[in-house]
């Protein structure tokens, strides 16, 4: 039997031993929240945004593609008539804002007039550079030869983004001459045909191989895998097509669903802990 005098001071040491453990289960719980939340963040890149929920390349699409956890939202690059960066995927306005008109054949002043069907503007590379600082990776496509390339050089300079940005394009030239300024940056080659894999399957330049969905084999990830280089794949959309790359041990994949697919990471992605 305890004497009365150490009573309290039994009961003060249990009340502390339990508010510590209530307090440890609820960092933990906290931070198995939080891992969960993370599962399969690498594995994703926002294609134009959450652009299968929101109109491509807006604030809208970028928010949402990161509210639902991405790490890496994509834009394409087009260059205006000023010499000004603007993010779209097509050379001409018309589909997104009604303007029948190449972004390259107007000034700065004409395209941000320009507005898409929820009042947005056809944003600047630079805008979303300051929008998201470096809270995200920019995978980002240029469509042009030098003097886009020049420009982008300029722009990622002047932002000090270099290490949050992977750069890709369809023609091996163009990350050769970005390798110049920014060694370190990663680099991804798109390709949609067999035969250009295989042609540049062992090009140093090359970090990441961008392949298409038709290329999405075991054998071909297997080839590229040997080579020291990482797979992803455009565009994945299709629950199936998302699982398949899972499977196959995709490294990365451009999706429209960027939700959707970390609900498909979570519940089918084999990770370290299991």
């Amino acid at each position: 039997m305890y004497k009365k005098s150490s009573l309290p001071k039994v009961l003060s040491l249990v009340f502390l031993f339990l508010l510590g453990l209530s307090w440890w289960y609820i960092v933990w719980d906290k931070y198995q929240e939080k891992n969960s939340h993370n599962i399969g963040v690498e594995h994703v890149y926002s294609h134009r945004g959450a652009s299968g929920e929101e109109i491509e390349h807006t604030f809208e699409a970028y928010d949402l593609a990161i509210s639902y956890g991405s790490q890496y939202i994509e834009q394409d690059l087009v260059t205006s008539k000023d010499k000004t960066l603007y993010v779209s995927h097509d050379l001409n306005a018309k589909r997104l804002t009604g303007e029948d008109k190449k972004y390259g054949e107007m000034t700065d002043d004409e395209i941000d007039k320009l507005k898409t069907k929820n009042a947005e503007k056809i944003h600047r590379l630079r805008d979303v550079f300051v929008r998201y600082q470096d809270t995200v990776t920019y995978v980002i496509e240029l469509k042009g030869e030098d003097e886009q390339i020049e420009l982008f050089k300029e722009e990622v300079q002047q932002a000090k983004l270099k290490d949050k940005i992977i750069v890709q394009s369809f023609k091996v030239k163009t990350l050769e001459k970005l390798n110049e300024t920014f060694p370190k940056m990663k680099k991804l080659l798109l390709v949609k045909d067999q035969k250009t894999l295989d042609q540049t399957i062992k090009h140093s330049v090359v970090d990441i191989f961008g392949v298409s969905k038709k290329l999405m084999t075991e054998e071909n990830i297997e080839n590229i895998h040997k080579n020291k280089k990482t797979v992803s794949v455009w565009t994945l959309n299709r629950s199936d097509d998302i699982k398949k790359a899972i499977n196959l041990n995709v490294d990365t994949y451009f999706t429209n669903f960027t939700g959707k697919a970390l609900v498909l990471e979570k519940e089918n992605r084999k990770t370290n802990r299991e």
